[in-house]
């Protein structure tokens, strides 16, 4: 199914069969980005922020760990008629240069669950198991002045995550709140 998103720069979506489909956490994403001129998309899904992006006019590279969310963006990219750098890669590794926005709308749930595709959203017993090593080396692939804009979930401990990385400014961006749980976008800067 093609989904129209004309609020944010008329892009078309498709969403495709085992990965991730747009969603609040997205929509918060996109309605407070500010995206820089060269732009990193961690776990890019359907390619709906990195299309976005492009269509700002910013450079663009993403990547994901799933075949499947690799095949969508690039059908997502052509249909949108945009340029994005489209990458296989479990974070960082296998991205080279800095960017002056990285984003990152990580697997965040606090659940050890075993199913297939739960990759899209197990972030592990404390659900940090993917934001912790996204934070240790995000620093390394940001230009000087360059920030994170990072999506957190109240069903974990933000607070404790917060004081393992001192390295960084976690500034609360924005908020949505549901029955069961509040997403947070924070936009995330290193210190000097």
């Amino acid at each position: 199914m093609i989904v129209h998103y004309g609020k944010y720069a008329d892009i078309d979506i498709e969403d495709c069969k085992s990965v991730y489909r747009p969603a609040e956490d997205t929509f918060l994403l996109m309605d407070y980005l500010i995206p820089g001129n060269r732009v990193l998309e961690i776990g890019c899904g359907t390619g709906i922020i990195s299309v976005y992006c492009a269509k700002l006019g910013r450079k663009v590279t993403c990547c994901d760990i799933s075949d499947a969310a690799l095949d969508c963006t690039e059908k997502n990219v052509i249909r949108n008629k945009v340029t994005v750098e489209v990458i296989n890669s479990s974070l960082f590794d296998n991205i080279e240069g800095k960017f002056d926005t990285i984003i990152f709308n990580p697997p965040y749930l606090p659940v050890e669950d075993r199913i297939e595709e739960a990759e899209q959203w197990n972030g592990g017993k404390e659900g940090f198991d993917v934001i912790r090593p996204f934070l240790k080396k995000a620093k390394d692939f940001l230009e000087i002045s360059g920030s994170i804009y990072l999506i957190l979930s109240s069903l974990t401990s933000i607070d404790k995550l917060i004081s393992e990385f001192p390295q960084y400014s976690f500034i609360l961006t924005a908020s949505e709140s549901y029955f069961f749980e509040t997403i947070f976008l924070y936009h995330v800067f290193p210190k000097p």
